[in-house]
């Protein structure tokens, strides 16, 4: 029997302070592993500053990891965006600096979106909302913010990962909706990290999804919603945090895991992992 490629539907490396991609890409290719979103990081995780020349070094190094990773044969969706807790951050430093972070996340935007038009980059990620009590300017400059980069990826035809809270219908909802007025294409939108409640939603509204790859949220998602998703670590590649997400190579041995153990089958696992990565992002495996 021919062995099941897998995928990771949303991760981050950190060259300066963790694994970085070279050593992400060994590990993962060594586990079977083909297809990567790898996301950008917020500066401060690289010891930079969260300005804007903060933000264009920052997704310089995610072209860098982007070029290593497909350097080991690894299919690679590279994308930078601005993470909604950087916002908050700065929000919780002054929150009547709402105007000049705006101004900034949509001058880092554009720079973004000029990287996806040559081609640099394939779009948009993470941007969207605070998934925690945050303070209400907060969770409304994250809200313009992404409505701003939602805009652009629709221009665009570029590819987009919401951040978001795990609200189930009123979120998946309010996104299905701000989509339509928006006019943008769902297909290249997904829903990063969701938890089962906020899936099942998505399902209904027919939005893409990934699902984290720890073993108890897998074995549930395999239980209770069809093959339509997508597998994420969401690894953030910081040693001094090592259990907040999955490893890319663990998420792996959680499906072999839930196979071997009659779980699921392959054609579902086969699904998850090769299927649904052509359909969404049109690449094809080796």
């Amino acid at each position: 029997m021919t062995s099941i490629l897998y995928a990771d539907g949303h991760l981050h490396s950190n060259p300066v302070k963790g694994l970085g991609a070279k050593n992400i890409a060994q590990r993962f290719k060594a586990s079977d592993g083909w297809f990567m979103v790898l996301v950008s990081l917020p500066p401060h995780h690289y010891n930079l500053t969260s300005d804007f020349d903060g933000y264009v070094k920052s997704i310089e190094i995610l072209i860098s990891e982007c070029s290593t990773l497909r350097s080991y044969g690894i299919e690679t969706l590279c994308l930078a965006g601005i993470h909604p807790a950087d916002i908050e951050e700065m929000i919780n430093r002054d929150a009547r600096s709402a105007k000049s972070i705006i101004e900034l996340a949509i001058r880092v935007l554009d720079y973004i979106s000029q990287l996806v038009k040559n081609g640099t980059i394939d779009g948009f990620g993470e941007v969207g909302r605070p998934h925690y009590k945050a303070l209400p300017e907060a969770f409304s400059v994250n809200n313009i913010i992404m409505r701003y980069a939602l805009t652009l990826a629709r221009d665009l035809g570029a590819y987009i990962h919401l951040h978001l809270e795990q609200g189930g219908y009123a979120t998946v909802r309010d996104v299905y909706e701000v989509l339509r007025m928006l006019n943008i294409d769902s297909r290249r939108v997904i829903l990063h990290h969701l938890d089962i409640r906020t899936a099942l939603e998505a399902e209904n509204y027919g939005l893409h999804y990934t699902i984290p790859g720890k073993y108890p949220i897998l074995r549930e998602a395999i239980r209770r919603l069809p093959p339509s998703y997508i597998v994420e670590s969401d690894f953030i590649d910081d040693p001094r945090r090592p259990g907040v997400s999955s490893y890319p190579w663990d998420a792996v041995e959680n499906q072999k895991k839930l196979l071997s153990g009659n779980l699921t089958d392959s054609e579902y696992i086969t699904k998850i992992n090769i299927e649904n990565v052509v359909k969404i992002y049109g690449v094809e495996p080796p």
